[in-house]
């Protein structure tokens, strides 16, 4: 039999990053975490050495992913959230806001509506405390106000993500974290006893922390 890793085991290098998981044909694949020596994590799924599927990203910064992956970047649907204290719930193309999505920020300010490539673009509608505004917004820019009524038929009309987002991701997004207990600092749901490695044989199995854009959205909401 060859020397590849297969089913459940831990991988350790020299500068205490490591990784315990599921491996098939000495690749990552299936439910595994990795944590790099910053205590950086993620834990969630793998295919074939990449982050892909679902699965928590946690800073050691204190900011937080969950949600969708596609190839190392987030995709679909998930949620973001900042160490001071902003959220991001909605969809994600390529490590970016893309789709339909809710954005808040501390001091009970939102903007809910439609994105592309990480800035607010389409239809929004923008709340700062008791004060509730409904736009139209291009590449990141606010282009005009609207009324409500044109706010809410552009909605209905508007992109399938905005139904899809609310019928179907949280709830399977929160289930799938159950099921697989996600989030936690811990690895006390897997044994791990079949391979364990300190060598550099498997050095190429080893990944690199995942650097994201800050996304700092323009914010030229103006009263």
């Amino acid at each position: 039999m060859d020397d590849m890793q297969y089913g459940i085991g831990i991988e350790i290098w020299n500068d205490s990053s490591q990784y315990s998981g599921e491996y098939n044909n000495g690749k990552k694949e299936g439910i595994g975490t990795y944590i790099w020596t910053d205590q950086t994590m993620y834990q969630g799924e793998w295919k074939n050495n990449v982050l892909e599927g679902f699965g928590i990203y946690l800073y050691a910064n204190g900011k937080k992913y969950l949600g969708g992956w596609k190839n190392n970047r987030m995709d679909g649907y998930g949620e973001f959230q900042w160490a001071e204290g902003k959220k991001y719930l909605g969809f994600y193309k390529n490590d970016k806001k893309d789709g339909f999505g809710i954005h808040y920020w501390p001091h009970n300010r939102f903007f809910i509506g439609f994105w592309k490539c990480g800035k607010q673009h389409g239809i929004g509608k923008y709340i700062k405390g008791n004060v509730i505004k409904y736009g139209v917004w291009k590449e990141g820019k606010r282009e005009k106000w609207i009324d409500e009524r044109e706010f809410t038929n552009d909605l209905d009309s508007g992109d399938d993500n905005y139904s899809y987002f609310f019928q179907w991701n949280i709830s399977k997004l929160k289930k799938y974290m159950e099921v697989n207990d996600l989030g936690k600092k811990s690895n006390k749901s897997l044994k791990f006893s079949k391979f364990e490695d300190n060598s550099e044989d498997h050095s190429g199995n080893k990944n690199r922390k995942i650097k994201f854009n800050d996304d700092k959205e323009d914010e030229d909401e103006d009263e």
